[in-house]
Order: C-alpha cells, then sequence, then structure tokens
C-alpha cells in the first residue's frame, strides 16, 4: 500500500511515460464476467472488508462478485443498467461479451503473454464466473430479493450513506472517448452520497494503458469537496498495466 501525499506525485504517476501501450477497447461497454478472485486482486480486498458491512458493486456486470460476498456471510448489491434484462436476453448479452473480450485479447498477443494458437488463460474463468452469476441473477430475479439492481451513474436509486465499501471497476478513467470530466466528477459525487466507508476505483487507465488525463484536477476539485483520496499498489492477473486502485472517503467520514 502506498498514499499521494501531494498532488504532484499523481501527476508524476499519471504522467510517467507509458511503453507499448495496446489497444483501446472499442464498441458498448463491456459487460464483463470478472471473478471474485479478480475483484480481490483489483481492489486489494479481504474476506473480513467484505464482511464489514453493506457492499456495493457498481457496474456489477456479469461478475458473481455479490454473490460470493453473501456465501461469505456478507451482504452486497449490484448495480447495472443491464439488469432490466431478463435472465434469458442478459445471458445472451454474456455470450456475444465473452466472445468480444477474447478476440480483443487474441489481437493483442503480446500484451497478454498469449502463444500463437493458445487460449486466454482467463476465459474458463470468465465463462464459469458468468454461469454463476447466470444462476444467481434468475434464483434473485425470481424471489425478488433486491440484489441486482437496474440502474447507472451518476444517478442510484439508494438512501445516503448505504454501503460500508463501495467498488466501481473498469467503467471510471476507462472510457474517456465517451466520459467527459463533468461525468467522471458526478458518477463519483453519487457513490460517495451513496457511501458511509469508502469508494474504491479500478484501474485508473483506459482500455490501451493510458493513465486517465485530468486525475489531477478530478482530485484537485474532490479534494477541494473535503474527499480524501490514497492509492493502493495492487496486481491484475488479467492485466499488469492495471495496477494501481484509487480509494476515495468522503468528508463526512471519520479516517
Amino acid at each position: 500500500m502506498s498514499e499521494w501525499h501531494s498532488i504532484d506525485q499523481h501527476e508524476r504517476y499519471l504522467y510517467r511515460v507509458t511503453e507499448n501501450i495496446g489497444k483501446t477497447f472499442t464498441g458498448e461497454i463491456l459487460v464483463s464476467s470478472r471473478s471474485f478472485t479478480e475483484y480481490c486482486e483489483h481492489f486489494a480486498l479481504d474476506p473480513s472488508l467484505l464482511r464489514s458491512g453493506k457492499v456495493l458493486d457498481c457496474p456489477g456486470g456479469a461478475s458473481d462478485f455479490g454473490a460470493r460476498i453473501r456465501e461469505l456471510g456478507g451482504r452486497a448489491v449490484s448495480a447495472d443498467p443491464q439488469y432490466a434484462l431478463s435472465p434469458q436476453e442478459l445471458g445472451r448479452l454474456v455470450d456475444g461479451e465473452q466472445a468480444r473480450v477474447n478476440a480483443w485479447v487474441h489481437a493483442q498477443p503480446d500484451r497478454f503473454g498469449l502463444r500463437p494458437g493458445a487460449p486466454w488463460p482467463l476465459a474458463a474463468a470468465w465463462r464459469a464466473t458468468a454461469e454463476g452469476f447466470l444462476s444467481d441473477y434468475r434464483r434473485c430475479r425470481t424471489e425478488g430479493s433486491g440484489h441486482y439492481v437496474s440502474a447507472a451513474l451518476p444517478a442510484l436509486p439508494f438512501p445516503d450513506r448505504e454501503f460500508t465499501l463501495v467498488i466501481s471497476g473498469f467503467l471510471l478513467f476507462s472510457y474517456t472517448d465517451r466520459f467527459d470530466l463533468d461525468f467522471h466528477l458526478s458518477a463519483v459525487r453519487e457513490l460517495l452520497r451513496v457511501c458511509c466507508g469508502q469508494v474504491r476505483l479500478h484501474p485508473l487507465n483506459d482500455s490501451s494503458g493510458r493513465p486517465y488525463p485530468y486525475m489531477r484536477k478530478f482530485l484537485d476539485i474532490l479534494h477541494g469537496e473535503g474527499v480524501t483520496s490514497r492509492l493502493l499498489d495492487v496486481t491484475s492477473s488479467s492485466d499488469p498495466r492495471d495496477d494501481r486502485t484509487l480509494v476515495l472517503v468522503p468528508r463526512t467520514v471519520t479516517r
């Protein structure tokens, strides 16, 4: 773990020379099936933290992260606009998304360490995760448990300070061609509004590996609103470039 003690330290990281930039993910925002293990890597999570209070995953995509937290005895809600779809519709969408990400990975074999003709090492894990997610999604839709909520940033249907931990991955900072600085600020303010503990954001770069270019201004504005921040060094089995996670604490929370 490391902390950013000044904006200049943020800037030195974010504007460092990045070699061998890869291809940016194109098309619609990916509905990914990242596993529970990947979440724990990306966001530096451990079981005690996940059981310490109610967790929000936004956007949740096709991950079984929330289901696994509940298996551990915790409480979790996943929010995503795709949860307006029926289980059958969402299943078809997830199948297409798995094919799309596989094609993107195989177009960059050097970046992802693929041997010629070899499968993507995470393909099986993503498929298993998607199957677990869809099974839980069908059950929760039938039972009306409220574990999966159709919602999109920057407007969430949750009360203030509802969640102890808020996770948001592979949306903010990842699609800078789609979302401007104002959107990022609105989205993060909404995540902070529903949080009474920590908001964790990952990664801090787009899908090609380029650091978010407006991070200095983004953090400067949030710090001016009383939000505190720190940086976590993390590992990623899917892409070694995704090695930073940002932790934000609302001003109403005592550190």
